[in-house]
C-alpha cells in the first residue's frame, strides 16, 4: 500500500500522542484543590482510555484506510483524549483569574459534548465486521439504533442549564454556549426520554449482532467469534472490578475491557484465523468460571475460619493454620472442584485418553453395528459435552443405519467417517453455542474418536460382510446342486433311460425287422446328441467355454463381435496381461460382459471399448462407451450390483462414474495376488 493510504492512521496516532503529552503537562501544573473546584478529575486517564482504543483502529487503517468500524473506533477514542484533555483545561483555566480563553467550551465539552461517547458502542456493533450495515429489515434496525444512541448526546448538545442544574448537575460556569429555548421543565422530560432511547440502543444493537451473526458463515463468524470473546472477557474483568471496589481497580479494568475489545475487533478484521478463537473461547469460558468458584470457596474458608477462631490467634498462627489447611485438606478439594467445573462446562475433551480408551471399551463390548452406533454417539455427547450427537453408517446396497443421542437443533454441521479413502459413514453435531466451538485440539480428539469409529464400522461390516457372503455361498451351492440334480434327473437321466431300452429293442428287432432297428437305432442317436447339447448347458453354466476354448482375450473378442450393431462399435485391447487364474479369468469376462450389455441396452452408444491391463498386483478391467450416461436418481440395477459383487468376491473394487466429457466409466481392479495354477 502506498504512503498517503496509510496517511490517516499516521494523522490518527499523532493527534492522540498530543493530547495526551498535552494532558500530563496540564494535569501536572493543576494542584489537587484546583480540580476539586472544578470538580474534574485527571484528564490524562480519559486521553489514556482514547489512546487505548485509537491504538487498536491504527492496525486496521494501516491496512484499510476506508474500514468505517475502524474510523468509528478511532474517532471514539480521539473523543475521549479530547475530553481528556478538555477536563484538564477546564480545571487550569478555572484555577486562573480571568478565565484564559475556550475555558467555557472545554467545561461544555465534558458536561455535554462528551454524551457522544455512547454513540461508539452501538455503532461498532451495528458495522462490525464489514463496515456495512445489514441489508433488509435488518438494515431498519439498524438505522433505528444509531438514532436512538444519538438522541440523548443531541439533547444534550446544547441543554438549557436550568435543565442541567434541575437534574442534579451543576455547571461549575456559564460556559456561553447557545441553548434551546426551551423551559426546563419541558427539556427534563425529554432528557428522560432521551436516556431511555440511548440506553436501550445497546442491547438493541447487541440483537442486531445476533442476527448477524445467525446468518453469518466462514470467515465473518469466526470474526464475530472474536468479539463474542471480547463480550466474555468485559464480564470477566467487570466481575473484578465490582468484587474489588476499588477506584484504581475499576479505572484499570474499563482500560483492560477497552483494549481487549478493540483488539479483538482488530484481530477479526484483519486476520480472524491468526489464533484458534474457539480454544480461547473455551478456555476463558473455563478459566474463569474455576476462578470464581475456588474465589468464592476461599472467601468462605477464610471467612469460616475468622468465626470460628475470632481474636484468639495472632496474624503469624492464623496465617501457618490457613497453610495447613490448604496444604493438607483445601488443595486437594480444589483440584477436584477444578475438575468437576471443567467437565460441567466442556466435558471430558481435556482427557483426550481417557476418553479414546473408554470408546474403545464401548466399542469392544459391542459386535454389532447397531449396538456400538449408540454408544458412539453417547461417547462424543459425553467427551464434548454435547447435546445433540447422531451417528450414521452407509450401508453397501445405499441403506442406512443410524444411532441419536439428544434432541436435534436447527443448525447442525457433518464430521465424515473414513476408513482410508471410504466414507463409511458421519457424525452430526451442533453448529451453534460455546460447547460446539471445537478448538485445534478438540479436533484432534474428534479425529481420533473418529478413526476408532470407522475402524470399528469397518470391522463389524467386513463381518456382516463375510457372514452374508458365507450365506449366499451356501445358498449358491445348495441352489447350484439343485438345479445339476433337476437337470440331471429330469433331463439327461430320463433321456439315457430312454437310449438304453431303445438300444435294447433295437437289438432284439435286428434279426426280425431290420427297417424297426434301423429307425429306433436313428433315434437313439438323436437322443444322445440332445444330452450332449444339454451336459454343454450345464458346463457352459458353470463356466464359459470360450475361455478354455480361445483364452480371455479372444473370448472377449467373440463377446465384443455379438454386441456389435450398425449404431454400436466395440474394440477389445489388452496390455501386458500376464498368466490369469480361473477365478480372475471368469470375474474379468463376466464383468466386460455385463458392462457391455448394459452399454448396448442403456447407453444409446455410438462406441465402447474394452481395455485390460495390469499395473500394482492388480488387473484393471476398463470398459468406457460415449452414451447418455447414468442419471443420478436412477438406483443401481442388477448389472451394476453384479458388477461390484464380483470384483469384491475376489477382494477387488469398482469405480462406476459418468465423466463431464459424457458416457460411463466402468473400472474393476482385481487383484493378481491368486494363484493361477490353484484355480486351474
Amino acid at each position: 500500500m502506498s504512503g498517503p493510504g496509510r496517511a490517516p492512521a499516521v494523522v490518527v496516532s499523532a493527534l492522540a500522542v498530543l493530547m495526551i503529552g498535552a494532558c500530563l503537562w496540564l494535569d501536572l501544573l493543576n494542584e489537587p484543590i484546583d480540580r476539586d473546584r472544578a470538580t474534574m478529575g485527571w484528564g490524562t486517564i480519559s486521553a489514556l482510555v482514547g489512546a487505548i482504543a485509537v491504538a487498536t483502529a491504527v492496525p486496521v487503517l494501516w491496512r484499510y484506510p476506508r474500514h468505517l468500524v475502524a474510523w468509528v473506533i478511532a474517532l471514539t477514542g480521539l473523543l475521549w483524549a479530547f475530553d481528556g484533555l478538555c477536563e484538564s483545561w477546564s480545571a487550569y483555566g478555572m484555577a486562573q483569574s480571568p478565565y484564559p480563553p475556550l475555558t467555557g467550551f472545554a467545561v461544555w465539552v465534558v458536561a455535554q459534548l462528551g454524551a457522544f461517547l455512547l454513540v461508539g458502542l452501538p455503532l461498532v456493533l451495528v458495522l462490525y465486521p464489514t463496515g456495512r450495515l445489514m441489508s433488509g429489515r435488518w438494515r431498519v434496525v439498524s438505522i433505528v439504533v444509531i438514532a436512538m444512541a444519538c438522541t440523548l448526546p443531541l439533547l444534550l448538545l446544547f441543554a438549557p442549564t436550568s435543565a442541567l442544574n434541575a437534574e442534579e448537575f451543576q455547571l461549575p460556569l456559564d460556559t456561553g454556549m447557545p441553548e434551546l429555548p426551551i423551559p426546563g421543565d419541558v427539556f427534563i422530560g425529554l432528557l428522560t426520554v432521551g436516556r431511555f432511547l440511548t440506553l436501550l440502543s445497546l442491547p438493541l444493537a447487541v440483537v442486531v449482532l445476533f442476527a448477524r451473526q445467525r446468518g453469518a458463515s466462514g470467515r465473518e463468524r469466526m470474526q464475530l467469534r472474536w468479539l463474542l470473546w471480547a463480550a466474555v472477557m468485559c464480564v470477566v474483568v467487570s466481575g473484578v472490578a465490582i468484587v474489588l471496589q476499588n477506584g484504581w481497580v475499576v479505572t484499570i479494568a474499563l482500560m483492560l475491557a477497552l483494549g481487549l475489545t478493540g483488539a479483538s475487533i482488530a484481530i477479526g478484521i484483519l486476520d480472524p484465523e491468526v489464533r484458534d478463537v474457539d480454544a480461547l473461547m473455551g478456555g476463558t469460558v473455563v478459566w474463569a468460571s474455576v476462578a470464581g468458584t475456588v474465589i468464592a470457596l476461599d472467601l468462605v474458608l477464610v471467612a469460616a475460619l475468622d468465626r470460628l477462631l475470632g481474636d484468639r490467634l495472632d496474624e503469624r498462627d492464623a496465617t501457618l493454620l490457613l497453610l495447613l489447611i490448604a496444604v493438607t485438606i483445601y488443595a486437594p478439594v480444589r483440584s477436584r472442584l477444578t475438575t468437576v467445573v471443567h467437565r460441567l462446562l466442556v466435558g471430558r475433551r481435556g482427557d483426550r485418553y481417557s476418553v479414546v480408551t473408554d470408546l474403545a471399551a464401548r466399542l469392544e463390548e459391542s459386535g454389532d453395528v447397531r449396538t456400538q452406533l449408540p454408544a458412539l454417539a453417547v461417547a462424543v455427547a459425553t467427551a464434548f459435552k454435547l447435546d445433540y450427537v447422531r451417528v450414521e453408517v452407509f450401508g453397501h446396497g445405499g441403506g442406512t443405519i443410524a444411532a441419536t443421542h439428544g434432541r436435534q437443533p436447527r443448525d447442525v454441521r457433518e464430521v465424515p467417517i473414513r476408513y482410508g479413502e471410504e466414507e463409511v459413514g458421519r457424525l452430526e453435531l451442533p453448529a451453534r453455542g460455546v460447547r460446539s466451538m471445537l478448538s485445534k485440539r478438540d479436533q484432534a480428539l474428534l479425529v481420533d474418536i473418529v478413526r476408532q469409529a470407522a475402524m470399528a464400522v469397518r470391522s463389524a461390516r467386513l463381518a456382516d460382510d463375510l457372514q452374508q457372503s458365507r450365506e449366499q455361498l451356501v445358498l449358491a451351492r445348495e441352489d447350484d446342486r439343485r438345479r445339476i440334480r433337476r437337470d440331471l434327473h429330469d433331463g439327461l437321466g430320463p433321456v439315457l433311460g430312454g437310449v438304453a431300452m431303445r438300444l435294447d429293442a433295437a437289438g432284439n428287432a435286428l434279426d426280425r425287422d431290420p427297417e424297426t432297428t434301423r429307425r429306433l437305432v436313428a433315434q437313439s442317436r438323436q437322443d444322445i446328441t440332445d444330452a450332449l447339447a444339454d451336459v454343454r448347458r450345464l458346463v457352459h453354466g458353470l463356466r464359459p467355454p470360450a475361455l478354455d476354448d480361445l483364452g480371455l482375450l479372444a473370448a472377449l473378442d467373440q463377446q465384443a463381435e455379438r454386441m456389435r450393431s450398425a449404431d454400436l462399435a466395440v474394440t477389445v485391447a489388452a496390455e501386458d496381461v500376464p498368466l490369469l487364474s480361473a477365478a480372475v479369468e471368469v470375474a474379468a469376462y463376466r464383468i466386460a460382459s455385463e458392462a457391455l450389455t448394459n452399454t448396448a441396452r442403456h447407453a444409446r452408444a455410438r462406441h465402447a471399448a474394452v481395455r485390460l491391463t495390469s499395473s500394482a498386483g492388480s488387473l484393471l478391467v476398463e470398459v468406457g462407451d460415449d452414451g447418455a450416461g447414468i442419471d443420478p436418481e436412477v438406483v443401481a440395477g442388477v448389472g451394476l450390483r453384479s458388477i461390484r459383487e464380483r470384483a469384491e468376491e475376489l477382494g477387488g473394487r469398482t469405480e462406476i462414474v459418468c465423466p463431464p466429457t459424457g458416457g460411463t466409466r466402468v473400472r474393476a481392479w482385481l487383484p493378481l495376488t491368486i494363484d493361477p495354477e490353484e484355480h486351474r
